[in-house]
C-alpha cells in the first residue's frame, strides 16, 4: 500500500512538474512537444517498475504509421517510452478524467467512430501530423484484446499514408 501511495504520489508530482514546459512548447510550436511525452513515459516506466526490452530496430525513417494491437493502457506507456509519437485514439478518450487530459497533452488525434462521416478529416490529420515528422501509433483493430490473437483491422485510418 505504501509503495502504491508512493507511485502515485510520484506521478502527480512528475506531471505537475513537466506541464508547463509541455504546454509551452505546444503553444510555441516547440519540437519539445514531441520528445517531452517520450521522456515522460520512460520515466513513468520506471518509476513503476517496467522494464522494456526491445527487439530487432526500430525504423530510423520519419515520418512513420506505426500500427500495434491494443491489450492495455501500458501499451501507451511502453510504445511512447521506446520513441515520441502521437497517438489516435476514440473520442471517448478526450472525455476521461486525468487520462484524456494527458491524451491531448500527447497530442493525441481523437476520432469520431460513431460518425463515419468524419473519417476523412481523421486521416487529414494523420496526414498532416506525418508530413510534420510526427510518428503516428494507430490500434487498427480499433479496440483493446487480450493479445493472443489479433482481431480485424479497421483499415479505414491506414489510408492516413496518403495523405502524407
Amino acid at each position: 500500500m505504501i509503495r502504491a501511495i508512493s507511485i502515485l504520489l510520484a506521478f502527480i508530482v512528475l506531471t505537475l512538474m513537466l506541464l508547463p514546459f509541455q504546454l509551452a512548447s505546444i503553444v510555441l510550436g516547440l519540437r519539445l512537444q514531441r520528445t517531452l511525452p517520450h521522456w515522460y513515459h520512460r520515466m513513468l516506466c520506471a518509476l513503476i517498475g517496467v522494464r522494456i526490452r526491445e527487439i530487432g530496430a526500430r525504423s530510423a525513417d520519419s515520418p512513420a504509421l506505426i500500427l500495434s494491437n491494443h491489450v492495455s493502457w501500458l501499451d501507451i506507456c511502453v510504445i511512447s517510452a521506446l520513441s515520441p509519437v502521437v497517438f489516435v485514439a476514440k473520442s471517448e478518450v478526450a472525455g476521461w478524467p486525468v487520462f484524456g487530459w494527458l491524451a491531448r497533452l500527447q497530442r493525441t488525434i481523437f476520432v469520431a467512430r460513431d460518425r463515419r462521416h468524419t473519417t476523412a478529416d481523421t486521416t487529414r490529420m494523420m496526414g498532416d501530423r506525418l508530413r510534420g515528422g510526427d510518428a503516428v501509433v494507430l490500434f487498427p483493430e480499433g479496440t483493446s484484446s487480450d493479445g493472443i490473437r489479433v482481431l480485424p483491422f479497421r483499415s479505414a485510418l491506414i489510408g492516413a499514408v496518403h495523405h502524407a
